[in-house]
């Protein structure tokens, strides 16, 4: 079974430069994911003039509908995670969503809270468990820093794949 690896982090530029990451790590544009308020959604990925928007997930979020009741937006394959959730009636909001996705409780918690608190979550499903280790690593998961903008040059993380 794929295992959710979540980071979580405050801005469009943010979350750019994670997808990046998770990218070099071998995944496609496709197998990440993006969740976060509406509210987010409009201070982070605004388009003013109606044109679609040229980075990377900007398309994606800008035609994506709030979740009923929910009151967040999602993007890529986490989706299914919260239709499959919102069909179940699963009524404990993304804490309960994330929880039935295999996050532990206390993490699905903190990452409520984030989202909450106008932070954009950003995911992906680990093709291994090697493979999660390293993206703990890249989305600097355990600890809940802040992702850190990819820097010039080859990543250390290469030499774990």
């Amino acid at each position: 079974m794929a295992k959710l690896v979540i980071g979580l982090v405050q801005t469009r530029d943010e979350a750019e430069a994670a997808a990046e990451r998770i990218i070099d790590c071998g995944y496609t544009r496709q197998e990440v994911s993006l969740l976060m308020t509406d509210a987010t959604r409009h201070r982070c990925f605004r388009v003013p003039d109606g044109t679609p928007p040229a980075h990377t997930f900007g398309a994606a979020i800008a035609m994506s509908a709030v979740v009923p009741d929910l009151e967040f937006v999602v993007a890529g394959p986490l989706a299914a995670v919260v239709a499959s959730a919102v069909c179940a009636r699963i009524t404990g909001g993304l804490r309960e969503i994330l929880i039935t996705a295999g996050v532990p409780e206390r993490w699905a918690e903190r990452y409520e809270a984030g989202v909450k608190q106008g932070r954009i979550l950003v995911s992906v499903f680990a093709h291994s468990e090697r493979e999660a280790g390293v993206l703990h690593r890249v989305l600097d998961d355990p600890d809940m820093y802040p992702v850190r903008p990819a820097s010039p040059g080859r990543p250390s993380y290469h030499t774990f794949i």
